[in-house]
């Protein structure tokens, strides 16, 4: 049963810490072999891959903020950023298949932490504010479904 003191923020920020260990576990294991650095991009991309639909679908479907101005501007950043992830996500896959290390995983860190950063700063806190109870608990459950083991 959830808590009234649970928040979409709290839960979200455990998923990008494995989500950020997961990736530095995979520029780690660049430095090895090719097996062992696959088995550890499969693992992040699953992880990555999850977070993300995560958001599109169980709190973006359900988010219908009374003020639709003000509750969307996040949105299109949100999706931009989202994009730029699963098309990193696609160009590694196809490094994968050809058999090649993958690289620069330096900048897409970066780029991350930045996103991570923009979500647990405006993205959590306003839905986490804005979303009644009720929403908010039927969202935390999907989150709870899909993203915790």
């Amino acid at each position: 049963m959830l808590t009234k003191s649970l928040s979409i923020l709290e839960l979200m920020v455990k998923d990008h810490k494995k989500i950020e260990d997961l990736l530095s576990k995979l520029e780690e294991e660049t430095k090895n072999d090719f097996e062992t650095m696959e088995k550890a991009f499969f693992k992040f991309e699953w992880e990555l891959e999850k977070h993300v639909f995560t958001e599109e679908k169980a709190i973006f479907t359900s988010y219908t903020p009374e003020d639709v101005i003000e509750g969307y501007k996040m949105l299109p950043e949100l999706t931009k950023q989202h994009n730029y992830i699963v098309n990193r996500l696609n160009n590694w896959r196809e490094d994968i298949r050809k058999k090649r290390m993958l690289s620069d995983i330096n900048s897409f860190k970066i780029f991350l932490n930045k996103h991570k950063n923009f979500e647990e700063e405006k993205v959590y806190p306003n839905l986490d504010q804005s979303l009644p109870e009720k929403e908010k608990k039927h969202i935390l459950a999907k989150i709870n479904e899909i993203v915790q083991k």
